[in-house]
């Protein structure tokens, strides 16, 4: 069977989390969702430490798509600072644009920009509980920045 490439990286995706759910502890966490803090449509795998002002994570996650580069994978690691048991503030570092262009020699050629992202995010759950989440970030790379929203669910 063949699958679009697409769908095989998000397959990639899948099974590059499943050690995770086989080894996470009861403390450990997994959020999907779609925003910069994600790396694009992915996934974060939130790490049992700081207790409960902060936690630390990583993501792994389909930043872009194009029929003609295919997925670029999009990843990077974070933190949330806790205000309360529904208000945080975050702290994103990894991949925050990819640039894609046509070379004189007719090949596709990309770009990786890395920067920095800050934001807030309200859980509609207490800390460290399953649900969603909404957020907003500003994000800054070496050429440019942007505003973007965040969407999340919790397990």
């Amino acid at each position: 069977m063949k699958f679009k490439p697409f769908l095989k990286g998000i397959a990639v995706l899948l099974l590059t989390m499943f050690p995770i759910f086989v080894i996470a502890k009861d403390n450990s966490f997994l959020e999907f969702g779609i925003g910069v803090e994600y790396g694009g449509i992915g996934t974060q795998f939130h790490f049992p430490i700081g207790g409960k002002v902060f936690d630390v994570y990583g993501s792994v996650g389909i930043f872009s798509y194009s029929n003609q580069t295919n997925e670029q994978v999009g990843g990077g690691i974070g933190m949330n600072f806790y205000l309360d048991s529904n208000n945080s503030v975050n702290l994103y570092s990894g991949v925050l644009n990819v640039n894609k262009y046509l070379t004189e020699n007719l090949e596709y050629k990309i770009d990786v920009d890395y920067g920095l992202s800050v934001g807030y995010k309200y859980h509609f759950h207490k800390m460290k509980e399953s649900g969603w989440s909404l957020g907003v970030s500003y994000s800054v790379y070496k050429d440019d920045h942007y505003p973007f929203f965040s969407i999340g669910y919790r397990y």
